[in-house]
């Protein structure tokens, strides 16, 4: 069951845009984004430097391999990705800036829906020292019926 969160206008699946990265730091955030619908957080943690930082905002953030990892174990507890789409990305000076709609099932409630999302991954040496997602979250809690709030 599929609960609908609006596709915005502005995810055209047929965008050039969905499949073009400039440079490698797009590249390998592109190669993220694909991999993170394995739900797999030993997989994922790879991609990660030792002093890294995730945040889901507005949760707290989780800082180091070994918290990220932790959150990513929690979140695929929770939810499965299904498919990112990104439509928009682009970067500079090792910050990629990603536009998507993240397909996402709740796992307690069997929900299925898209989130629009934005993304900000820092980079160092080939590997993400930063990952800031921006949705909104009561939307988000109320498609799954699930509160992440205290």
């Amino acid at each position: 069951m599929t609960h609908s969160i609006e596709r915005p206008r502005w995810a055209d699946p047929t965008s050039a845009t969905t499949t073009r990265a400039d440079g490698r730091d797009e590249e390998l955030v592109l190669e993220f984004m694909g991999a993170l619908s394995t739900n797999d957080a030993d997989r994922l943690i790879t991609y990660f430097a030792d002093d890294t930082m995730y945040q889901n905002m507005p949760l707290p953030p989780a800082y180091g391999l070994d918290q990220v990892h932790a959150t990513l174990t929690g979140l695929f507890q929770v939810l499965r990705i299904e498919k990112i789409d990104t439509f928009h990305i682009a970067s500079r000076d090792g910050v990629v800036f990603t536009e998507r709609v993240d397909l996402l099932t709740a796992i307690p409630t069997g929900k299925s829906f898209e989130l629009p999302a934005l993304g900000v991954v820092h980079l160092n040496n080939g590997k993400i020292s930063g990952w800031r997602d921006y949705f909104d979250l009561r939307s988000f809690e109320e498609a799954v019926d699930v509160q992440l709030r205290g």
